[in-house]
């Protein structure tokens, strides 16, 4: 998630938060008694606010409340489920000072390329994704049940380690390179069902 959306999300659930614990709160004093609750409560005019719903403005601020709403929710939700693309990384040769500007997805499917190619190795799918303002390298290996989990971990950090030496070493700090290993569920054959004694005693009489 982009810092953007999280801060998005972190100020809405803020602003709900606090509503929710002032009206609980609220609703707190009033059923211990608290004299100020009480008073603030006793001053509301009930007829005014029984009235309302009829007032000529009451239509139009409902409408405007229930479209500003949907705006919103829609907009919180096309912010939540933007895929998360990096942006080309961007940095200083070492060497000569040359500003240099590298696309990470192709990066990210070669190394996919190469996990796959590793033993035990079924799949292994690669993206750059921007992880809260972060260019990340992420790739998702799946793998056979009974591979060496602590092979496939050294060649992982092998290959992330040679893959950062090649962007630059340190001067490719904003990139991040994450390899994600999922072991497949094992390939049991399927166990045949025990047999009954009934089963056995019918199987017995039709051979009689």
């Amino acid at each position: 998630m982009k810092r953007s959306a999280a801060a998005l999300n972190r100020l809405l659930v803020l602003v709900v938060g606090l509503a929710l614990a002032a009206a609980g709160a609220t609703a707190l004093a009033w059923d211990r008694g608290v004299t100020a609750i009480r008073d603030a409560v006793a001053n509301f005019d009930r007829d005014r606010l029984i009235e309302v719903p009829d007032q000529s403005w009451w239509h139009a601020a409902l409408a405007v409340t229930i479209g500003v709403s949907l705006v919103l929710a829609v907009v919180v939700l096309a912010v939540d489920l933007t895929r998360r693309r990096a942006s080309p990384s961007q940095f200083l040769e070492s060497r000569t000072d040359t500003p240099v500007s590298i696309d990470l997805g192709p990066i990210a499917n070669g190394v996919a390329t190469e996990l796959a190619q590793l033993p035990g190795v079924r799949r292994a799918r690669g993206r750059a994704l921007s992880d809260r303002g972060l260019a990340t390298i992420q790739v998702t290996v799946e793998s056979d049940p009974h591979s060496d989990v602590a092979a496939l971990t050294l060649a992982s950090e092998r290959i992330a380690a040679t893959t950062t030496s090649a962007l630059g070493g340190t001067a490719v700090a904003d990139v991040a390179i994450r390899i994600l290993l999922h072991l497949d569920r094992a390939d049991h054959p399927p166990v045949a069902a025990p047999a009954t004694p009934g089963s056995q005693s019918t199987a017995g009489s039709g051979a009689d």
